[in-house]
């Protein structure tokens, strides 16, 4: 498929199932849906066992793709000229910071102003105070940087994202300039840093992992990084002529074939093996990314019946709404099960994680399987709003007003966050 100057039509894919696949993870620790495939269907074939709950029950690296991306469409302006020294410049710092506040901000802050009108209360903190420095620290995006805001807030726990993409993009001006001069050496200094990090603050004693620290900005520099380096290598791939790259679709699909099936291998290890989960995954983040970043530049020269699935018109719609899926699921699923939507009775004494644990009881199926579908139908109906009511008018209205002349080309495919 043809890719246009502003727009890499594959990476629609890639940030559409990264996030359902984050949702669905989360879908799952309030279900415990598993596997429903019928595998009487796979036995003719030699298949005695075939399941898919180990994706969901991974999902959580799928926010490390996320910010791979956010790194990679970031840079890419500057790969870009890095390739074609005639090609367009990048934004000056004030347009880079106004675009990036149009553009998630007026969501956000929807999301927030939601939450503190219907869902959060003062009441629901140990004082006052600790409801003002949660909330403050959520207008500020720095809610990851403190545990009572990051593992005691009473907003969405996904926003913590939030807090990380914002402070990379405070720091991204100076480091893409940095990065464009030096990239292997700036790099290798990112991925560096991230490792020294996660050593000396998210490892723990016994081979534990500190969830404050493991998702904050020092540890994902080497996510970043790879995103970065990735659009770097993308533009001096895609700068050979047409010929070129239809004679190396087969290669680069065997290459993407190879790379989905590391990332698989390395999602089974960290369900089947690792006894503390969050000790591997900071531990594998830096390859699973590296990885991730392999498939990606595989996938954008792999034949045509590849990228279509990773480009196509529903990709590319939830590519569109997808920040307002990350940003309003959690709320969506949090909130149908505190209305008891679908209906479910009152847990026994001592139970745990009810009405999910509820296993075996007749009831209990039905419940997972209707509670599922009024997830998916509810946040996207959410999301869908969000986008075209919000979203996007603000960001056009905010962007006119300090620039009359400006059309912003590509907002709907820019970085998730």
């Amino acid at each position: 498929m043809q890719e246009g100057r502003e727009h890499i039509a594959v990476l629609d894919g890639v940030r559409a199932y990264a996030v359902l696949i984050v949702m669905g993870f989360h879908l799952w620790q309030q279900s415990w849906l598993q596997n429903l495939f019928p595998s009487d269907l796979l036995r003719p074939l030699g298949v005695q066992h075939f399941s898919l709950t180990w994706l969901p029950r991974t999902g959580y690296m799928f926010v490390d793709v996320l910010l791979l991306l956010s790194g990679f469409c970031l840079f890419l302006p500057y790969a870009r000229q890095m390739a074609d020294p005639l090609a367009p410049a990048p934004d000056g710092p004030g347009l880079y910071f106004k675009k990036r506040a149009a553009r998630i901000l007026p969501a956000y802050y929807l999301c927030l102003l939601v939450s503190l009108l219907f869902f959060v209360r003062p009441a629901q903190y140990a004082s006052f105070g600790g409801y003002l420095q949660d909330l403050f620290a959520h207008l500020t995006c720095t809610h990851n940087l403190w545990p009572q805001s990051y593992l005691g807030t009473k907003f969405s726990g996904a926003l913590w994202t939030l807090g990380v993409e914002v402070q990379f993009y405070l720091l991204f001006p100076l480091l893409a300039r940095i990065f464009r001069r030096f990239p292997l050496q700036s790099w290798a200094a990112l991925c560096l840093a991230a490792e020294a990090y996660i050593a000396l603050f998210a490892h723990q004693p016994a081979g534990g992992a500190d969830p404050l620290h493991i998702n904050q900005l020092p540890a994902m520099l080497g996510v970043y990084a790879n995103g970065m380096l990735a659009a770097v290598i993308w533009c001096r791939l895609h700068r050979r002529p047409g010929a070129s790259r239809r004679q190396t679709a087969l290669a680069a699909t065997l290459v993407c074939a190879a790379s989905f099936a590391a990332l698989v291998c390395m999602l089974q290890d960290g369900l089947n093996r690792a006894p503390v989960v969050q000790r591997w995954q900071v531990d594998f983040r830096f390859l699973f990314s590296a990885a991730a970043c392999v498939f990606i530049l595989s996938l954008g020269l792999s034949c045509r019946a590849v990228q279509w699935i990773f480009s196509n018109r529903a990709t590319r719609f939830t590519a569109l709404i997808s920040y307002n899926l990350y940003l309003w699921h959690m709320t969506v699923l949090l909130q149908c099960k505190a209305w008891r939507l679908p209906p479910y009775p009152d847990a026994p004494a001592n139970a745990f994680a009810w009405p999910q644990s509820a296993n075996g009881e007749p009831w209990h199926l039905a419940w997972q399987i209707q509670y599922t579908a009024l997830f998916w139908t509810a946040s996207l109906a959410v999301a869908i709003l969000a986008t075209y009511l919000v979203e996007k008018p603000a960001a056009k209205r905010i962007l006119r007003l300090h620039f009359p002349r400006f059309r912003e080309k590509g907002a709907d495919r820019a970085p998730m966050a």
